[in-house]
């Protein structure tokens, strides 16, 4: 029984290995269909904002990452920094500058780039700009206690009640071509698809079966010692039964 045991729990432990590893192949294959994605966005000529989306209206999932283009004119005076964002590994500050949309009137919140510093942030530029990136829903508001022109995240409805409305509940994040002819900081790494393109489903049963098949074998082991135990105990008992008495003549 106990070199029975060894065997299936090698047979468990092989059986939990394949299943971890279908669990990695499942999300590999979603990561290389985002990927994919992202890379097939980046060539696709960008649509007009306007077109894709209305002030106040909900950024469904499907929009995250498709290239857009907006027309309009910064703000410099409800510029915003958001600090502890990380770029290229170094903490600094998100430049975010309102932006009037020509089209519609609304505001939108723009990541003009990112800055080591709060002291040379360039300013936005004047006049009418057209600006292309990917746009993605705002972030919920958090009450920090920060220096006047900072901000915890980029909500539009904290925006909202220094901006005013109409407004858009997304925010923009320019590509690096844009990026550069809006002040020269720092190009911020667009928003990721959302969903991440899926996990492979066939790969999850997979693995849902891999670990089936060792639970499975680890129960016959117990079967067979819960069988045997039993087959000994009757024999025992049969063996009490019919043993004569020691003081017997």
């Amino acid at each position: 029984m106990l070199g029975l045991l060894a065997l299936i729990v090698v047979a468990a432990l092989v059986c939990i290995r394949l299943g971890a590893w279908q669990i990695d192949r499942a999300f590999e294959r979603a990561d290389a269909a985002r990927d994919a994605a992202e890379a097939a966005l980046s060539d696709a000529p960008p649509r007009p904002l306007t077109d894709a989306l209305e002030p106040g209206a909900h950024v469904m999932g499907s929009l995250v990452g498709h290239p857009l283009a907006v027309t309009g004119t910064f703000d410099p005076a409800g510029q915003q920094l958001v600090p502890g964002r990380v770029v290229d590994g170094e903490t600094g500050y998100l430049v975010v500058t309102p932006l009037r949309v020509e089209a519609t009137g609304a505001w939108l919140a723009v990541v003009r780039g990112w800055s080591a510093g709060t002291d040379d942030v360039p300013p936005a530029p004047g006049g009418t700009v057209t600006v292309t990136g990917a746009v993605t829903a705002g972030e919920a508001f958090e009450n920090a206690a920060l220096p006047p022109g900072q901000v915890d995240s980029i909500s539009p409805a904290y925006f909202a009640g220094t901006w005013g409305l109409p407004i858009y509940n997304a925010y923009l994040v320019p590509n690096e071509a844009s990026t550069a002819g809006l002040g020269g900081l720092v190009a911020v790494p667009a928003p990721s698809l959302d969903g991440g393109g899926g996990v492979d489903i066939r790969n999850l049963a997979y693995a849902i079966e891999w670990y089936v098949f060792g639970a499975f074998a680890l129960l016959v082991w117990y079967r067979l010692v819960r069988d045997e135990a039993l087959a000994r105990r009757e024999d025992a008992e049969v063996d009490a039964a019919g043993a004569p008495r020691a003081d017997a003549r």
